[in-house]
């Protein structure tokens, strides 16, 4: 298969062909992007602030254009484009432009997100199935931008290039921007201007992958789970129109098709920092629960549902989220693929303010649909906090005796090299040392403030809390001593 590196050809667009008959399925459920950034955990702690309102989406059209046989050369401006959302929800439509939509080509089908609610598209090689994107240019050219997805590779072999995105004008230096999988690490180039990652990307598990480029800089990265992958100097891509494509590039002249499933598919006109890549990654929920809010202000858009009556009161930031021995917060879907993953990191981090007797109270409950459960935070009936994990067996951590009335911050880490760590007002209480989280093998759902009367899961006592919690952050890593600390010193 020819490679960027070889001699200049004129770029033949072989996928400039009529599309098979294909009908948009409408969307079951948007996926909401934040309204607020999320707290910068390698900064100084800041308030989190409200994102502008995103426009609404327009009515969507009926049937998608198909395109010519031939496409002659053109010399159509792109869109200015601030950012782009693609969460394949049943259909290849874009969140918030004109004109951006995708359209299928090779009939690809739909699976169940890494999120648990939406859908993420299946793309099998063989069939050359993959999303082409007109009328409007996305622009790329000369100037920053960041492309990330979530994706789930199958059966790669290090033999094939694997397409994410790509934009070609010409098959020439900085004239065909692609982002691909080559000899199983993440590749981004612009023809002969070329970037390649160091780390194998590992088969059906669901990664985060992003390439950068920084116009002020003159740097290509590459990131994969929120980890710089790959850097170099490199000029910019200079490609005036082609048509973008998610799930197949054609830098070969002919098409580098995926195989296996991606998912919420960004285009950013900036070059987002390590803070932001990190966070897009890693965060999977944060709830500030100010004004007795249940929406997530991370980058998923996992809100939350309250099961019985809450009340908002202060919080130590702010609002929080007053639990009266009954009522508590979960999902009607399990929306935590990473917690079901067997040794995966986690961090858990949130305020918990009891009030009323003791007893033993649930804070943070997790389960499958399976029946597997394990009561992550809560206190014996005595009030002692306990963090608690799985490893075939219950294995956990041991904390203070919570003091009534008074707000205290519990943040609890997961490594297989550190174990379970618990954290009380930012400093490390206690831990287990190391062992393998033996996880459910499904995705999960947690609750908040009580067990749904399960407490006859591990560790075997549980049941409502009586208080309040706030600043209730999920993370698929294990922070570190100072993000903890930030955390808990906002």
């Amino acid at each position: 298969m020819p490679t960027s590196t070889q001699a200049c050809t004129t770029f033949i667009p072989q996928f400039y062909v009529p599309v098979q008959n294909y009908t948009q399925q409408q969307h079951q459920q948007h996926r909401h992007p934040p309204h607020r950034p999320q707290q910068q955990l390698q900064q100084a702690p800041q308030a989190p602030q409200l994102l502008q309102q995103q426009q609404r989406r327009r009515p969507r059209r009926q049937q998608p254009p198909q395109l010519p046989q031939q496409v002659a050369t053109t010399t159509t401006t792109a869109q200015a484009i601030a950012s782009a959302y693609w969460p394949f929800d049943n259909n290849a439509l874009e969140l918030y432009n004109t004109g951006i939509d995708g359209t299928p080509s090779g009939s690809p089908t739909y699976t169940t997100s890494f999120l648990g609610y939406g859908a993420a598209m299946s793309l099998t090689r063989s069939s050359s199935q993959y999303v082409y994107i007109t009328p409007t240019i996305i622009p790329f050219n000369s100037r920053s931008f960041t492309v990330e997805a979530w994706i789930y590779p199958i059966s790669f072999s290090t033999s094939n290039d694997y397409g994410i995105m790509g934009q070609c004008q010409v098959t020439s230096t900085n004239f065909c921007f692609h982002f691909i999988v080559r000899n199983n690490n993440l590749y981004f180039a612009f023809y002969s201007n070329d970037l390649q990652g160091g780390t194998t990307l590992t088969m059906n598990v669901w990664q985060h992958v992003a390439c950068v480029y920084d116009l002020t800089t003159g740097t290509q990265q590459v990131w994969l789970n929120g980890n710089l992958d790959g850097s170099r100097s490199a000029s910019a891509y200079s490609g005036l129109w082609g048509i973008t494509t998610i799930g197949a590039t054609f830098q070969s002249g002919s098409i580098t098709a995926f195989n296996g499933y991606i998912d919420n598919v960004r285009y950013t006109s900036i070059a987002k920092n390590s803070t932001e890549i990190l966070s897009d990654a890693n965060l999977q929920v944060y709830y500030s629960f100010d004004g007795g809010s249940l929406t997530d202000y991370g980058p998923n858009g996992i809100n939350a549902t309250a099961f019985g009556v809450l009340s908002n009161v202060t919080g130590r930031v702010n609002q929080a989220i007053q639990f009266n021995s009954g009522p508590y917060i979960s999902y009607t879907y399990y929306p935590f693929y990473f917690l079901g993953v067997s040794a995966y990191s986690y961090t858990m981090a949130l305020w918990a303010k009891p009030t009323g007797s003791y007893s033993a109270k649930t804070l943070v409950y997790v389960t499958a649909s399976s029946g597997w459960c394990v009561h992550f935070v809560v206190t014996t009936s005595s009030g002692v906090l306990t963090a608690n994990s799985w490893m075939g067996n219950a294995v956990g951590a041991t904390g203070p005796t919570l003091t009534l009335n008074t707000w205290t911050h519990i943040g609890y880490t997961y490594s297989t090299a550190n174990g379970v760590r618990l954290y009380i007002n930012g400093n490390l209480y206690s831990s287990t040392g190391s062992f393998t989280f033996s996880a459910s093998g499904a995705p999960m759902l947690i609750r908040l403030g009580g067990d749904g009367g399960g407490t006859s899961c591990s560790p075997g006592y549980g049941g409502a809390f009586t208080g309040a919690l706030d600043e209730f952050y999920l993370y698929n890593r294990e922070l570190t001593a100072a993000q903890i600390w930030a955390l808990a010193n906002p």
